[in-house]
């Protein structure tokens, strides 16, 4: 039986800060694979095409770095974009082969998805954006005929001619948190609308997200799949070599710190747990590695202030550490005396799994999906009462039978969490669209 061949898009994995769907893409790419699928990826760099020129200036471009793009030099090319978005009814752009033979990618600080052929159409994920804000529409991509499937890796206005069209659609914060996010004219509403009306398939990674998925776009429960997401393996790192990176880089005493680990934006719960661990008057410090989203300057003034006003030989009890090397996150997981990740919502939730992998204790939110991966290896706290949380802290501060408890249920939640459950659910979702994968694992409708 001939392989089937799916695409997917790469339109968040060449952000060198990394994004949760980027780790989402790179997992989907080798766990189709892993199914015996011929996988490609899309991207959607803008590059020259001159008469003549050779494939291997193709590649150089969609992985090569530009100089930084002028304001008055974009002008010309964002009117001719706007104009063409006016007077279309459609777009349509194809995507076309990049050789990429000559380029060696093993080096790229964070990884690319595993694939078997590389894709890029001209601009398409800018150009798609501007379309649908003008016209509502999403953009259709040209792909080669040997693909079955196109599945994208989040919510985004384009779609592929011709064949079965998959979106994952981790959550809805933007419809129900929207003072969580920044959009434009209910934008994000519009295109949840018009992907649950274009999809041949949605998939999600909680059944939390299924719910609302279903109640507030009114989607078929038989067109949305959850497949929950496994747990990559975390770089290994030799107990005394992560001592030593924490100790001598960020000045921190290993099992002497509270550990936070995502961006700072509203649906993380910042300013709450900040307050909550002052609250807590605990004797180590809260850590908090992650880059910057948006809507975080409240955050990052309450930081300022606490560490304007830190008192003592211990310095602040919130330090900020930024966004950092995957293996130096590693090390401060593996280092921290607990993990803390009390967000308001999330989609899944995996730091949380990847705390626990290591035998972390962990402090989530009571609610939706984490609770739902949390299971009962974690100290849950409702996210909203500061008291509570402030509670929670205390307890994994001071109580050592607790944290050896958790420490070892931990493991076992994270590994419930595999490639082998993930593949099976992935090969039940796509079957719905007629796709068969060589997936083998637990019923696709047991779960963890």
């Amino acid at each position: 039986m001939e392989k089937p061949a799916i695409l997917i898009d790469g339109a968040y994995v060449l952000n060198r800060k990394g994004t949760g769907i980027a780790s989402y893409a790179r997992t989907l790419a080798a766990e189709l694979r892993d199914t015996d699928c011929t996988v490609g990826v899309l991207y959607g760099s803008r590059v020259r095409s001159e008469k003549g020129a050779k494939p291997i200036a193709l590649a150089n471009q969609v992985f090569g770095n530009s100089p930084p793009e002028r304001f008055w030099s974009r002008i010309p090319r964002l009117t001719l974009q706007a104009i063409s978005s006016r007077i279309r009814w459609s777009r349509r752009i194809p995507a076309v082969e990049i050789p990429t033979d000559h380029v060696d990618l093993s080096a790229v600080d964070v990884p690319l998805p595993a694939c078997d052929q590389v894709l890029n159409a001209n601009g398409l994920y800018e150009q798609a954006q501007q379309f649908f804000a003008m016209k509502g529409r999403l953009t259709e991509v040209d792909v080669p005929r040997s693909y079955q499937a196109a599945h994208w890796t989040g919510p985004l206005p384009v779609k592929a001619r011709g064949i079965p069209n998959i979106y994952t659609i981790h959550d809805l914060i933007p419809l129900q948190f929207p003072y969580m996010v920044i959009d434009k004219d209910g934008r994000a509403a519009k295109l949840h609308d018009a992907i649950s009306r274009e999809a041949d398939l949605i998939i999600t990674v909680s059944e939390t997200s299924k719910r609302h998925i279903v109640s507030l776009l009114g989607v078929p429960e038989d067109r949305v799949s959850v497949t929950y997401q496994p747990v990559p393996a975390l770089p290994p790192i030799a107990r005394e070599d992560a001592e030593h990176l924490v100790q001598s880089v960020y000045g921190a005493t290993p099992g002497e710190y509270a550990l936070y680990l995502g961006a700072i934006e509203p649906k993380k719960n910042l300013k709450r747990l900040i307050e909550a661990y002052l609250y807590a008057n605990l004797d180590i410090p809260l850590l908090l590695a992650g880059p910057t989203g948006w809507l975080y300057r409240d955050v990052l003034e309450l930081i300022d202030a606490v560490g304007r006003h830190a008192t003592g030989p211990r310095g602040a009890a919130v330090q900020r550490l930024g966004y950092l090397p995957r293996r130096h996150i590693v090390a401060l997981l593996q280092c921290a005396r607990f993990f803390v990740f009390p967000s308001i919502y999330e989609g899944f939730g995996l730091p949380i799994l990847e705390a626990m992998q290591l035998g972390i204790p962990v402090l989530t939110s009571n609610t939706g999906s984490m609770r739902e991966v949390a299971g009962d290896a974690a100290v849950l706290v409702d996210p909203l009462n500061l008291s509570d949380m402030a509670q929670g802290v205390r307890k994994l501060a001071n109580d050592k039978d607790l944290c050896s408890d958790l420490a070892q249920r931990g493991p076992s939640q994270a590994a419930k969490f595999n490639s082998d459950d993930y593949r099976a659910r992935l090969a039940s979702a796509y079957s719905k669209v007629g796709i068969t994968l060589n997936a083998k694992g637990i019923s696709a409708t047991e779960r963890p």
